[in-house]
């Protein structure tokens, strides 16, 4: 029997991934011709088209997404393998794959990886960024270990640890009004301003527009890709948005032509969490980062 290896398994799920042979050569740290003879190779192991190529990328075939499938959850349990016959006490050892939303990863992510380093200085940690729903989709396929994000998490195969609530404040423009007053603002006050959103597959976006459902505000129809692009329009006056208060002290920090006011409005805000598999056995090492974070965010 001819058996497919760990190493041409993974660079099918790099292929996958990347959607092209350039990309996932640069991804795999090997020449795009070494790894389009591996995918050939173990083509010819399984007696099977895995993969088309076309002048677009590649595209799988139905074949290829079942095996993709498969050794993801290969993958995982191999990965899962090697950290238990690694870790027999209480530091963790080996590669550990880190993702946080892009909402909070500049302003979250460096005090998760500190103290992970500082509980376990041996494991060499990966980061990546990701929306919620790829960074659920990674962490369900085996591709990342640990996730920072909002809960709550709606998987039945994945447990959440929820570390803090993450306030809304309302920030301006320095030229902008209210910007000489320390009073909190009101949502009614909120009315009448130009309400500036992140663009949709954001779940900031989703939190602040539930809010203002409630609060029976409309918001505005210009949208930012990211954090640092809404604050920069809040900086230019062309409106008011809704910030969480642990991205205050990057983006409205002094001389960013930004203020922040507190929002009077009882629970406004999000949660801040850490995911990770059930199944994982990492899930015991996070306890003291847990404790860590829980008391840093509260």
């Amino acid at each position: 029997m001819n058996i497919p290896t760990i190493q041409q398994l993974t660079y099918l799920v790099a292929l996958a991934d990347e959607g092209s042979f350039s990309s996932a050569a640069d991804a795999c740290f090997i020449s795009q011709p070494a790894l389009s003879a591996q995918i050939k190779e173990l083509e010819n192991r399984l007696g099977q088209q895995l993969v088309e190529r076309t002048t677009r990328g590649i595209l799988l075939t139905q074949r290829g997404t079942q095996v993709v499938d498969r050794a993801r959850a290969l993958l995982r349990d191999m990965n899962d393998l090697v950290i238990e016959a690694h870790n027999t006490g209480e530091e963790l050892i080996g590669e550990i794959h880190v993702s946080a939303i892009p909402t909070m990863a500049p302003y979250l992510l460096p005090a998760l990886v500190q103290s992970l380093r500082k509980h376990h200085p041996q494991v060499q940690l990966h980061l990546h960024e990701e929306k919620t729903h790829d960074l659920v989709h990674s962490l369900r396929h085996g591709r990342i270990d640990v996730g920072l994000l909002s809960p709550p998490v709606e998987e039945s195969t994945l447990t959440t640890a929820v570390l803090s609530h993450d306030p809304f404040l309302v920030a301006m423009s320095t030229d902008h009004r209210w910007a000489d007053s320390t009073s909190p603002i009101t949502l009614e006050r909120l009315s009448r301003e130009n309400i500036l959103l992140l663009e949709e597959g954001h779940c900031l976006r989703d939190q602040a527009e539930n809010l203002c459902v409630r609060s029976n505000l409309q918001p505005s129809d210009i949208q930012a890709t990211s954090l640092s692009t809404l604050v920069q329009m809040v900086s230019a006056n062309m409106g008011i948005t809704l910030l969480p208060q642990s991205a205050a002290p990057i983006e409205a920090r002094e001389g960013s032509g930004v203020v922040t006011r507190p929002l009077r409005s009882s629970g406004a805000g999000r949660s801040v969490g850490l995911v990770w598999r059930t199944s994982s056995p990492i899930a015991k090492y996070l306890t003291p980062t847990i404790s860590d974070l829980s008391q840093l965010w509260k």
